[in-house]
């Protein structure tokens, strides 16, 4: 009652909030630590109706452990934010095209290399289309300026209501992109030559169950099933000296989700 309360006097305006914990930092088709991790995600703005909802985010992850103290110092050490625009076209009833674009900024800090301390720009958009029956959705992120690589993510997913407020969603989706990205995640390819054009480097099979309370509140627990995928992808992830370079990987989380 308090979070609808609350919700109609923020009105037009909006937050977002979602923090998580998750046993392991999944980045871009990467693992990049295989230990426990805190993730949260901001966004607030204005809701224009018409015109759809403009904002800001903000995204930050945090190790919980010291496991690579040798690397990075102990907690915060990379967050990302930057103005969004989110637009929902109802095609038809039932039927919603869901657009979230968005320009940011990646900061890494707190590492013991001074020359990884650095920041990143990026584009990205997100889009889905929302429906009764099956759901696809994407993902593409373009890199510029200090780190040139084009990222993609694509899938299905399907929700079903359990029971009452109850509910589980099952996904999968691949990771993928240009030459470059590939060679970001996997490094270089031990079987010769270059990784051609790009593509596919990874696919997941993701599972979560959660919990509505209201329209404002709702909890949420995931596993995923991680797959690196292509003969040299797996041959150069496998000889890989990265701590956390796995070509299977079972990890879940859970979290909480806040909308005012």
């Amino acid at each position: 009652m308090l979070a609808v309360i609350i919700a109609s006097v923020l009105s037009p305006f909006y937050i977002d909030v979602a923090p998580e914990i998750r046993s392991t930092y999944q980045s871009l088709g990467k693992i990049v630590e295989d230990r426990p991790m805190q993730v949260t995600s901001i966004r607030a703005g204005w809701d224009s109706g018409l015109l759809g909802k403009f904002g800001v985010r903000n995204w930050d992850v945090s190790s919980l452990t010291d496991r690579r103290s040798d690397v990075h110092r102990h907690a915060l050490y990379h967050w990302e934010w930057g103005p969004t625009w989110q637009y929902d076209w109802q095609i038809t009833d039932g039927w919603t095209l869901k657009s979230d674009l968005t320009r940011s900024w990646t900061m890494y800090h707190g590492f013991k290399d001074a020359a990884a301390n650095k920041t990143y720009h990026w584009w990205q958009i997100d889009q889905s289309l929302e429906n009764p029956y099956l759901v696809p959705f994407y993902r593409l992120r373009r890199s510029i300026r200090t780190s040139d690589y084009l990222y993609f993510k694509i899938g299905v997913r399907r929700k079903f209501n359990v029971w009452k407020s109850l509910y589980l969603t099952p996904s999968v989706f691949v990771e993928g992109g240009n030459a470059r990205n590939l060679k970001r995640v996997f490094g270089k390819n031990i079987n010769g030559g270059d990784w051609g054009v790009g593509g596919a480097g990874s696919v997941s099979f993701r599972l979560e169950t959660g919990w509505r309370f209201n329209e404002c509140f709702s909890v949420f627990a995931f596993v995923e099933q991680y797959e690196v995928v292509g003969g040299a992808a797996r041959d150069t992830n496998a000889a890989s000296s990265y701590l956390c370079a796995h070509n299977d990987w079972t990890h879940g989380g859970i979290g909480v989700r806040c909308s005012f």
